[in-house]
């Protein structure tokens, strides 16, 4: 009898354990096999993509798998700047500041669902042309859109005068929207929201439910609703036009906010984005950022950007901007560390001590992948020479990044070899960011270095296998 409750206990236990290992970390069989360049791995209700062996990296295409992310609506991002049209950080500074590194990813996230979308077929689009408030009453009729929209695709883009305001009335939610050029104080209730917008005329592209979410600091249930629109304003004022609904304009203004703000705010003689938050390296006070530092991951995502803008444009200031945003990488000790005295690393965050690192995995390789990406659309040597050199480093470092605890499983940063510290194991959404990023470096090298690539095929195998 004892020995028959022993093994139902045991059976029952390897059934529960099957079942929640097949919920947390079910990798989709049909994405392995597929041609898709993508496969699907479901973890705690998310969905992540890591890269299928389809996969073929170009410079001027869809950058990794950031066509599935949505930056915006990270909880580290505020809002969307109401001047810039870009995303507003809260990581590390709750008030808010222009992250490199976000605003580069945000335009790389819509620039690839551009590539993504360019197959698929468009939503609807609605058109308003001269918006204008009544001549008796200060604002206009309402303009009602007959069908529902879904809010989670919809986007608007408008031309908005002085002196007025443009107002969204959602009817099942009851929530009206505010987009205005001027203070209105008396609008401001439990169920209207104001977005104000700078500048005369000011043109504004908005995705309208993340608008609603991060004023209301929540997550919304609903994803579709029926609207109506309204302009108030003086006799002067007016919208020109109108357009809701169409999922590749906000993609194209997005894209094109992202670079616009990269190029107007490139410091032109080091080359780099200058972030100026304050930072220590977690608990340890002695170990400070540089002020203001220059990030390698921002230089090379933004580089990669770049490099995408100007597969578009061919325009000479754009390659220059490309070029300056790869200085700091090679030419000076802005973003560089060694490990050991001797192996070149670009780093994510830069201490103030050249002599100490963080050796951040993702952030180097993402820069590493920006120095591709540049050297592909404008071949130089020195380029050529520092992607050899990382190499090498990879080639020493790579097995370090290996914990020693947790079978094939990666580590953050190496700040627990050169600065003592409580070893930094990756969480699993950057355990699969390593083994994506490794996907990318082995299709590069596949063509041109056979041994190359089969040494990022040995680390992604090996951290493939944790998760399987």
């Amino acid at each position: 009898m004892r020995c028959r409750f022993r093994r139902l206990n045991y059976i029952l236990f390897l059934s529960i354990s099957l079942f929640l290992f097949y919920r947390i970390y079910n990798i989709n069989p049909i994405s392995l096999y597929s041609q898709s360049p993508f496969t699907l791995i479901h973890y705690q209700n998310n969905t992540y993509r890591i890269l299928s062996s389809s996969f073929k990296h170009n410079s001027r295409g869809s950058y990794l798998n950031f066509a599935y992310f949505n930056v915006e609506q990270r909880n580290r991002v505020l809002y969307i700047d109401f001047l810039y049209d870009i995303p507003v950080s809260s990581q590390w500074q709750s008030d808010g500041h222009l992250y490199p590194i976000q605003i580069a990813q945000y335009g790389l996230s819509h620039w690839s669902r551009l590539e993504l979308n360019s197959k698929n077929q468009q939503n609807k689009i609605y058109k308003f042309e001269r918006l204008q408030p009544n001549k008796n009453n200060h604002c206009s009729s309402w303009h009602t859109i007959k069908d529902e929209i879904f809010l989670s695709n919809t986007y608007i883009h408008f031309t908005i005068s002085s002196n007025c305001s443009l107002h969204f009335h959602f009817f099942s939610n009851n929530i009206e929207l505010v987009y205005s050029t001027k203070t209105i104080h008396d609008l401001e209730t439990l169920t209207k929201r104001i977005i104000p917008l700078k500048g005369s005329p000011r043109q504004a592209s908005r995705y309208m439910l993340i608008d609603i979410e991060k004023l209301m600091r929540k997550t919304l249930v609903f994803r579709r609703d029926l609207i109506k629109i309204q302009i108030c304003g003086d006799t002067q004022s007016s919208v020109t036009q109108l357009i809701i609904g169409n999922q590749t304009l906000y993609d194209q203004q997005a894209f094109y906010s992202a670079t616009r703000w990269l190029l107007n705010n490139q410091d032109l003689q080091t080359g780099c984005w200058f972030i100026h938050v304050r930072r220590n390296y977690g608990h340890h006070t002695q170990y400070h950022l540089r002020n203001p530092w220059c990030s390698a991951m921002a230089q090379g995502q933004a580089a990669s950007l770049l490099v995408r803008l100007y597969s578009l444009t061919n325009n000479k200031e754009h390659l220059l901007a490309i070029r300056r945003a790869i200085q700091p990488l090679w030419s000076s000790n802005l973003t560089r560390a060694y490990f050991n005295n001797r192996f070149l690393w670009l780093e994510e965050y830069p201490l103030e001590s050249s002599t100490k690192g963080l050796f951040v995995l993702n952030g180097c390789l993402y820069a590493l992948i920006g120095i591709i990406d540049a050297n592909t659309i404008d071949y130089q040597p020195y380029l050529s020479e520092l992607i050899n050199q990382i190499i090498i480093s990879l080639q020493h470092m790579l097995p370090y990044y290996v914990h020693p605890n947790i079978s094939n499983w990666s580590l953050y940063d190496l700040s627990h070899i050169t600065m003592k510290s409580k070893i930094n194991t990756a969480s699993y959404s950057y355990h699969l960011v390593h083994i994506t990023l490794l996907q990318c470096l082995r299709q590069i090298f596949k063509k041109t270095n056979h041994s190359v690539s089969q040494l990022f095929d040995f680390y992604v195998q090996r951290f493939t296998s944790a998760i399987l």
